[in-house]
């Protein structure tokens, strides 16, 4: 008689721990997508002509146009194989670039469009 009384305590309470483990879980991982999220860091576009590629195609330079329109800059980027590339890039190839910067210095570049 007094088994059932602790059979159903030991069924809620094993219940309650499921539903705060799921609870746990969800949080977790939600906590885990806004961290992601925060990590990525901002990315910033430019244009311009590819003036050199270097170290196997891990590495470019392209000349934009600088803050006075009359002035030319030349930006360098390195390219890693998360980096997507669309159409093909060589010297001369006019392009836009999607970067960001890395905590060395350098700009990665994320994404580059050859320009039709």
């Amino acid at each position: 008689m007094i088994r059932k009384p602790f059979a159903g305590v030991a069924i809620a309470g094993l219940m309650s721990l499921s539903a705060a483990l799921f609870v746990h879980s969800v949080r977790a991982q939600s906590q885990s997508d806004r961290s992601d999220k925060q990590e990525q860091k901002a990315t910033k576009l430019v244009s311009g002509k590819v003036i050199k590629v270097w170290n196997s195609g891990h590495s470019l330079s392209v000349e934009v146009a600088g803050e006075n329109k009359n002035t030319t800059e030349f930006v360098e980027f390195v390219v890693d194989r998360n980096t997507r590339v669309n159409g093909q890039v060589r010297e001369g190839t006019a392009v836009t670039v999607e970067y960001q910067a890395t905590e060395s210095g350098q700009n990665l570049a994320v994404s580059i469009t050859a320009q039709a």
